[in-house]
């Protein structure tokens, strides 16, 4: 028998224990390992500090209303993730607005501290999101390479800013701040790559920093006109063939995980965590986006190759 002992996170050791996370033998000829998460998640329990955190995160009044409506329904007790996959089996109303409950919940206990391993596991127990009519288009890397072909056309400010949210994954207007307030001074350089502090707080949208390559540190140094408006910069991706910005945020994200950053750790890249987390939790998490950006800032390097030279935009 073997269990997932965590003591830090990411820092995952296997050791003996009674816990969950045990392998299963099959009753066929052929042995497969099936983890047996033992979790114990009591909705009466969580209720009362997940309304507050709802509250704090400013959701509209009808948003919490709608998500703790079907929560307060179909959750109960969770004490495994075959307990979620039961519940949307049996839902047939509402699948949406549970899964956003779902979802918002994870949130509250990664803010709570619960292990990071634990969550990612709770949150692939969910159904796919295009069940519920999720914009899920994600970029392939061909379509990214086009779009940096034709950005390159553009006056420098634009191509700084396509680079920069190829770059961090920040929102449009997040990224736009960094470029109006930028400052190379208050740029710190770390293995090859750059991170500033963003610190926009929009409600329930938080960027902390934004990281980014040293190849768009140059591009930035270069824009003397930082003026934008958000509307005229969607615009001009457009005029330059280059996919929007909401799908370099998505083609970031998915291609983090993919070169196994976790999923924490992207979304802190990104500015999707609550403004409230705990110090402790915010160094852990700014710690591991250190560390772990460097892979998608090598991967970077390699998409930048590909990338046609001197040819026209069409």
């Amino acid at each position: 028998m073997y269990t997932l002992f965590i003591d830090e996170p990411l820092n995952v050791k296997m050791l003996a224990g009674p816990l969950g996370f045990e392998p299963r033998a099959s009753s066929s000829a052929g042995a497969v390992y099936t983890p047996n998460v033992e979790i114990s998640l009591n909705w009466a329990d969580l209720r009362w500090g997940f309304r507050q955190y709802l509250d704090s995160q400013n959701y509209s009044t009808a948003y919490i209303t709608d998500i703790l409506r079907y929560l307060d329904k179909h959750f109960k007790i969770i004490n495994h993730p075959q307990d979620i996959i039961g519940i949307f089996s049996q839902v047939k109303k509402g699948r949406r607005s549970l899964w956003l409950g779902f979802r918002v919940l994870f949130n509250y206990l990664a803010a709570l501290g619960y292990d990071d391993l634990i969550i990612s596991i709770l949150r692939k127990s969910l159904p796919k999101a295009n069940c519920f009519g999720v914009d899920l288009k994600v970029p392939e890397e061909p379509e990214i390479i086009r779009s940096l072909n034709g950005i390159k056309n553009a006056t420098p400010k634009y191509l700084a800013l396509y680079n920069l949210l190829t770059d961090s994954g920040l929102r449009l207007v997040e990224a736009i701040k960094v470029i109006t307030e930028f400052n190379p001074d208050k740029v710190e350089h770390i293995n090859g790559f750059c991170r500033v502090e963003v610190g926009a707080f929009r409600g329930n949208k938080q960027a902390f920093y934004g990281y980014f390559t040293e190849y768009t540190f140059e591009l930035l140094c270069q824009v003397s006109d930082n003026t934008f408006r958000a509307a005229t910069a969607a615009h001009r991706c457009r005029k330059h063939k280059a996919i929007a910005p909401k799908y370099l945020r998505k083609f970031a994200f998915d291609k983090m995980v993919e070169l196994e950053v976790p999923e924490s750790v992207a979304d802190f890249i990104e500015g999707r965590v609550p403004k409230r987390i705990g110090a402790k939790h915010y160094m852990v998490l700014r710690r591991q986006a250190d560390k772990f950006y460097g892979k998608y800032a090598e991967y970077l390097k390699t998409l930048r190759v590909k990338v046609p030279k001197n040819v026209p935009d069409n």
